[in-house]
């Protein structure tokens, strides 16, 4: 209702310029039938007019819009070669009007050139009968202004759509990449704890069936992160991340050591907690590490294993890694913090890898 009654201001304060051949209506010169005929005919285009632009616009660039605007147009043409009897040349005020009924209806392309040819045959019309060229002028000034001010509008609503094309690019990036990390390493502690359960199943059925039901619980906690996090509604905790990344690295058999010497403050606790699960699940899945050593201080949290090394490059080039990396990266870029990937050397035989987010 708003945008109708902006829409229905700003089409309707133009029409006071209507004025001009209803002044010349009043002339003593004129009859009364043709000034009564004027005055009509003025005020039914003005009714029409206005009625034209309350419609919503998605109704007006229809298919059966066009052909409204266009009989629409046909009409409001009649209704100002009606005052031409009375008015004469003066009748080119109507054209601007045709024009904007066309400029602002129709889709930008064929509502500017079919707005701008109505004006050029009104004006080629009028001029043998011009005691000057000021109306046709001033009525041109006047589609110059329509056709500028529908070009910028249609400019902005591109830029507008394209900003929220990418606002949503970036909410479904963001989302792909929350995914990737729960279930990276949700399904990594899976993994690993069904193949701990498989080599206790012949010695130790009792700690198989434990693992087992640790696989069940953990299975159904994924579930509900994966829901959350689609739905945006879960962010990580430090503490928990903690907790569970040794229950990771216990499970497959990796030594793991933590030192906290402070908590970051709660904007970037969630970062820690993010690039700490990832850099895990890392270490996990593809490390070959015996050990991993996780130390959390307020403006840095740093990962480092004994494993293979770095996944090709600096920005890892592995399938897995390198999309999990390249999504922490942009975490830490989101956050004002740096990622840092280099070798480590807990072993002086293996290059090993560490992984540190700086504030």
């Amino acid at each position: 209702m708003g945008i109708r009654i902006y829409r229905l201001l700003y089409t309707g304060i133009w029409l006071v310029f209507l004025s001009l051949p209803v002044a010349y209506a009043f002339d003593p010169e004129v009859s009364p039938g043709a000034r009564l005929l004027a005055l009509g005919a003025t005020a039914v285009f003005i009714g029409i007019y206005i009625a034209h632009f309350w419609r919503d616009v998605p109704a007006l660039e229809s298919p059966a819009g066009v052909r409204r605007t266009v009989l629409i147009v046909i009409i409001l043409g009649l209704l100002a070669a009606a005052t031409l009897p009375a008015a004469g040349y003066a009748a080119i005020s109507f054209a601007p009007f045709l024009t904007a009924s066309l400029v602002f209806a129709l889709p930008v392309r064929p509502g500017v050139l079919s707005g701008i040819a109505v004006w050029v045959l009104a004006a080629l019309a009028c001029l043998p009968f011009a005691a000057s060229l000021w109306p046709i002028l001033g009525t041109g000034l006047g589609v110059l202004f329509i056709v500028l001010i529908r070009l910028a509008d249609s400019m902005e609503h591109r830029q507008q759509a394209a900003e929220e094309e990418l606002r949503r690019a970036a909410e479904r990036d963001a989302i792909a990449r929350d995914v990737h990390d729960v279930l990276g390493h949700s399904l990594t502690v899976l993994s690993i704890r069904a193949q701990l359960a498989a080599r206790l199943i012949d010695h130790d059925p009792a700690q198989a069936r434990e693992e087992v039901q640790r696989i069940d619980a953990l299975a159904r906690e994924s579930l509900g992160q994966v829901r959350s996090t689609v739905a945006r509604l879960r962010t990580p905790r430090l503490e928990a991340e903690l907790d569970s990344a040794r229950e990771a690295l216990s499970a497959a058999g990796i030594s793991a050591e933590v030192t906290s010497e402070g908590q970051p403050d709660s904007a970037h606790a969630e970062l820690f907690a993010w690039a700490l699960r990832e850099a895990v699940t890392n270490v996990v899945r593809h490390a070959e590490a015996t050990c991993c050593r996780i130390r959390v201080q307020p403006q840095r949290l740093q990962v480092e294993d004994d494993g293979v090394g770095l996944p090709g490059d600096a920005e890892g080039t592995e399938a897995g890694q390198g999309q999990g990396l390249r999504g922490l990266k942009e975490r830490a870029a989101g956050a004002g913090a740096d990622l840092q990937l280099r070798e480590s050397r807990i072993r002086p035989d293996r290059p090993g890898t560490v992984v540190a987010v700086v504030l």
